[in-house]
């Protein structure tokens, strides 16, 4: 029989020697890189498993699905809200009211003019003077802050009270 030094001394003895040495070590490493793949898959598979036996995949999915429609629910508000903008534009939220006294022999501020208008400044000029013996009632339009009609004192100032920010003083 021939003696592993002399196989090995002859050329195509060490290419199957090296052959082998490195089959040796390719199973080795295969042998090794199957064994922390079967480790990280049981790792991932118990990942993907909560305490309660619910799949992490389906709360995943059941997540992303409730994200799509928070944001089919977020756009129909937007939409909402663009809408409610657009009809607080013309809304009549603008408020001023004066109160004074119209004429000297009738105390007690019941004369007032109360203008009432939009952000355009669109809306109507309402005024009340309190005599004696009678209460008259008049109402004037109102266009981007300005009438067709001449206004008093106390309107100007009942539109002036609408527009201000500061607290509102109802007595002249």
């Amino acid at each position: 029989m021939l003696d592993l030094n002399e196989i090995l001394s002859q050329p195509a003895g060490q290419v199957a020697g090296m052959a082998i040495l490195f089959a040796v070590i390719g199973t080795i490493v295969g042998i090794t890189a199957t064994v922390r793949i079967g480790a990280m898959s049981k790792k991932f598979r118990e990942l993907l498993k909560a305490p309660s036996g619910v799949n992490l995949e389906e709360l995943l999915t059941e997540h992303m699905e409730e994200r799509r429609d928070l944001q089919e629910h977020v756009r129909g508000l937007e939409l909402r809200i663009v809408d409610l903008e657009a009809k607080m534009r013309t809304s009549k939220r603008h408020l001023g009211l004066v109160k004074y006294d119209a004429f000297e022999d009738v105390g007690g501020s019941q004369s007032f003019a109360m203008a009432l208008y939009d952000d355009l400044g669109n809306g109507a000029l309402v005024t009340s003077i309190v005599g004696r013996m009678d209460c008259r009632v008049y109402a004037k339009p109102l266009l981007k802050l300005s009438s067709e009609r001449s206004l008093s004192q106390e309107e100007e100032r009942a539109i002036k009270e609408a527009t201000s920010e500061a607290p509102k003083t109802i007595l002249s």
